[in-house]
Parts: structure tokens; C-alpha cells; sequence
């Protein structure tokens, strides 16, 4: 169960996902596709809440971005990439895409069931930290704007609804305590997040059903595991550019 270096991102993906790094006359993203339907939980508008897609975008835009209609615009931008916007669920960020970090863990399962799905989890994270901060502090509204840390976790395997929303609580915790590790404070207290983070959990809907995703869980513990790692790799990406 060793996370795979951030150095290759498309080693060691889960069976018919795939990643791309994409840089048009549009603009520039990263898409996470499928072969086949995804069912998933995002906390961004574009395919928000619970759905059914075949890809997810992250995409950067400048700190200023600032749509009068961003649904509408963001499905003007798949259309105009060749890209079904029915098909995809999507999210903004500021950060530079292509400082993401990677990371991949599979958990094999008893050998005695065979043909078993391995349940894995890849996760993909982008960070900006430019608008850092911590929870349950007060903020200015001036703070708000698209910055963050963005972060993708795609598993195979079978979720419950309460599954989701528990990878979507993992997760978070996981991503708060990367930067507690890389020592990002707002003041004089641990930083939690930015004021615009978003996050999606994706599952393959294949293999054995899982209906919990709490650290206690193997399921858990691969997407804390995934998640701490790929958000250190994208702030080290990023430490390395002047």
C-alpha cells in the first residue's frame, strides 16, 4: 500500500480512468475521465451535489474571475473544448492545474473471492493558498474569491449516499492536516482549508459496497492516506517554481 510518486501522474490509475493535462486557446484544466458513468458527489455548482459523470475538470481561471452567469459560462467552455457538459462535473481554481499532485493506493482483497475488485483510490489536488484560512474564523468578504485547493478523489468500488458524505468528512480532514504539516497558519492559528475549497468524490460502482468511509475503515484510511499525500505533492510542485 505505497502511494505512487506524484512524478508520474498516470501511474497506477484506476482500470479506465484516465487523466489529462489540457492546455487549448480556451484555456487550461485537467480532466479525469472514465469509460463509464461515475457516480459522484460535488461541492462545486457545475454537476453539484449527487450525479452521474463520465469526466470531471478542474480548471484555472484568473484570481479575478468573477462570471455573471458561471454555469452557463462554464458550459460554454466544454462545449467549445468538444466536451459534453451533461457528461461532466466540473470546478474553478486559481492555482496553477498543473502543480496538481497525485496519489494512489489500493487495498487487494481477499484472495480467496476471485475476480474481486481491488478497492483503490486515486486523488488528484491543486493548492493555492493565496486566500488561506481557518474555519469558524472570522473573514472579510474581500478574502472570497476563486483561489484553493481543489481536490478529486475518484475509488472503485461502491458507495452508500452516507458513504459519500463521509469521504467528503475524510477527506477534509485529511486535507486540513497536510497543512498543519506544512505549517499554514492564519494568524497565529492553524490553517483549515482556503475560503473556496471544493471537493469531489467519484466511485466506480463496481466491486463490493461500502458503507462507511470513517478513518476506522480501510476505505478511510486509503483516501486520508491519498488525499494528505497528493495535497503535500501539489505544495511542493508549486514550492519549486519561482
Amino acid at each position: 500500500m505505497t502511494p505512487n510518486s506524484q512524478a508520474d501522474r498516470n501511474e497506477a490509475l484506476i482500470r479506465g480512468i484516465q487523466m489529462q493535462y489540457v492546455e487549448s486557446s480556451h484555456g487550461t484544466y485537467l480532466w479525469i475521465h472514465s469509460e463509464t458513468s461515475m457516480r459522484t458527489l460535488n461541492s462545486s455548482p457545475w454537476g453539484g451535489g449527487f450525479g452521474s459523470y463520465k469526466g470531471i475538470m478542474n480548471r484555472q481561471v484568473d484570481m479575478l474571475y468573477n462570471e455573471a452567469d458561471p454555469i452557463g459560462e462554464m458550459h460554454d467552455f466544454m462545449t467549445v473544448e468538444g466536451l459534453n457538459p451533461l457528461e461532466a462535473a466540473g470546478m474553478l481554481t486559481a492555482a496553477i492545474v498543473n502543480h496538481v499532485g497525485f496519489c494512489s493506493m489500493t487495498w487487494e482483497q481477499d484472495e480467496e473471492v476471485p475476480n474481486l475488485e481491488p478497492l483503490q483510490v486515486c486523488v488528484w489536488a491543486t493548492v493555492g493558498l493565496g486566500n488561506k484560512a481557518r474555519a469558524g474564523a472570522e473573514l472579510p468578504a474581500s478574502s472570497l474569491y476563486p483561489g484553493t485547493i481543489n481536490t478529486i478523489v475518484v475509488i472503485n468500488g461502491k458507495l452508500t449516499d452516507a458513504a459519500m458524505v463521509n469521504a467528503v468528512i475524510t477527506a477534509t480532514e485529511a486535507k486540513s492536516a497536510a497543512l498543519q504539516a506544512l505549517n499554514v497558519h492564519v494568524g497565529d492559528l492553524p490553517a483549515t482549508g482556503t475560503t473556496t475549497d471544493a471537493v469531489v468524490i467519484a466511485a466506480t460502482d463496481r466491486g463490493p459496497l461500502y458503507a462507511y468511509a470513517g478513518t476506522a475503515t480501510r476505505l478511510g484510511y486509503l483516501i486520508g492516506r491519498t488525499v494528505y499525500e497528493a495535497i503535500l505533492a501539489s505544495c511542493q510542485l508549486s514550492a519549486k517554481t519561482p
